[in-house]
């Protein structure tokens, strides 16, 4: 058993996690979507953009207290939650539980898309291959990596990705204000008046799922957190406090990362595509669009720059996406009753997920290779689920001992957000009906 770290400089040694999800965020969220709202609805959704990435973090803080405090998974503690549940091998399971079961379908389908995109930056920097055998490539690579690595080199090698995409993007982004595309404090203030162009409504909803945390990164987050120890405690209370407070570090350390590696792509979607037209993409070319921002500031030789830093990103997310969909399935199969856990059941069940998850992802873009409509549908999902775990969160702090359950404003706030998502999931449905 560790002792938590009782120190902010101390909890610096214990972040980990906030970095695996990063890498799983930055890619299909900031790279792919956020440039692609800010082309079609210029700096009018700057507040959209903010709002995604600010509002869900303390949804993620406060499960990952509820899982850190009692040591269960994230489905073990769903699977308290009251109303209809099934019971098989006398495991429990809520109706929450299967909702979000239900959610990898659309979620992998998300993933098919991720996939698409990375294979072709793959094509444009090695055309002798084809978009389609780079995806059965990168797929294999993904699965190897995977199986043979574990936490620590999963860790260190997104690490890598993300400090150098979160570096590159700011260096544009000021760059960018040396050229005509600058922007102007009159772009800002428009952006943050929260006007809501009805007409990208699916956009929006699909950016506001993926960008920042979305609820399948807020699950996968309390497994890496496990992974990394912050539940390795006794049950002294002090000891649960500090490891409480080590997670809350890096949450908003997640917080801090996704902000400046999201932001400069929304503003160079919204500066230069958006003046020049550019959404939906030409031909459905989501990265020789995209490639338009860095070449329309740095000229035509920042391609070669663009199309590998784009290449690795995306790749970043689908490999730790991926990692999380190993340990959050074998999870589900194992709290539903679906599967009797033995001693080395869930290690079997990640390894064979791990081979599963790139191979349907594989199988959802051949059956429709068309990666922005596959990411928008997992997008939307994504913001659809939200509620469930906002839900999720409020019931379960409010089960925890008093002197580890978060502050009343928190739950207030927690709350208010609530309301926000259900009026964002009514949104939707409004906007498909009429």
């Amino acid at each position: 058993m560790r002792i938590a770290p009782d120190s902010f400089l101390k909890r610096i040694l214990f972040l980990g996690p906030s970095v695996i999800v990063t890498g799983s965020i930055v890619g299909s969220g900031s790279i792919a979507l956020s440039p692609l709202l800010g082309a079609a609805a210029g700096f009018s959704l700057l507040w959209w953009i903010l709002l995604s990435l600010w509002s869900k973090p303390l949804i993620q803080a406060e499960i990952s207290r509820y899982v850190v405090a009692t040591k269960k998974t994230f489905l073990e503690s769903f699977a308290e939650m009251p109303g209809p549940k099934t019971n098989f091998n006398n495991k429990q399971a809520s109706w929450l539980v299967w909702f979000m079961f239900i959610g990898v379908i659309p979620s992998v389908a998300g993933m098919g898309g991720l996939i698409g995109a990375v294979a072709e930056s793959g094509y444009l920097m090695i055309s002798i291959i084809s978009v389609e055998t780079w995806v059965l490539l990168l797929c294999v690579i993904t699965w190897l990596i995977l199986y043979i690595g574990g936490y620590q080199s999963l860790e260190k090698i997104l690490l890598a990705m993300v400090f150098t995409f979160s570096i590159v993007t700011l260096i544009i982004a000021i760059a960018m204000q040396s050229t005509p595309f600058s922007i102007q404090a009159v772009d800002i203030l428009g952006g943050l008046s929260f006007k809501f162009p009805t007409e990208h409504t699916a956009l929006a909803l699909a950016v506001f799922g993926f960008t920042g945390i979305s609820y399948g990164e807020i699950m996968a987050y309390t497994y890496w957190c496990k992974e990394k120890g912050y539940s390795n405690h006794d049950g002294d209370p002090k000891q649960v406090r500090n490891w409480i407070k080590t997670m809350q570090t890096d949450v908003w350390i997640t917080v801090f990362l996704v902000t400046i590696g999201t932001i400069p792509f929304f503003l160079l979607g919204a500066s230069i595509l958006n003046s020049q037209g550019l959404y939906p993409p030409p031909n459905g070319d989501i990265i020789q669009t995209l490639l338009v921002m860095f070449t329309s500031i740095l000229g035509e030789w920042a391609r070669w720059f663009f199309i590998p830093l784009t290449f690795f990103v995306l790749f970043s997310t689908f490999l730790s996406g991926t990692a999380a969909f190993t340990r959050t399935i074998s999870d589900y199969f194992i709290s539903m009753g679906l599967i009797v856990e033995k001693a080395s059941t869930r290690q079997t069940l990640i390894h064979y997920i791990a081979f599963l998850i790139p191979a349907f992802s594989c199988l959802a873009y051949f059956i429709l290779p068309n990666p922005i409509l596959l990411l928008m549908i997992a997008g939307i999902w994504a913001a659809l689920g939200l509620p469930i775990v906002n839900i999720g969160a409020l019931y379960l702090v409010n089960k925890l001992d008093k002197e580890l359950q978060p502050s009343n404003l928190t739950k207030i706030i927690l709350t208010i957000t609530l309301v926000f998502q259900l009026g964002i999931a009514g949104l939707l449905i409004f906007s498909q009906m009429s």
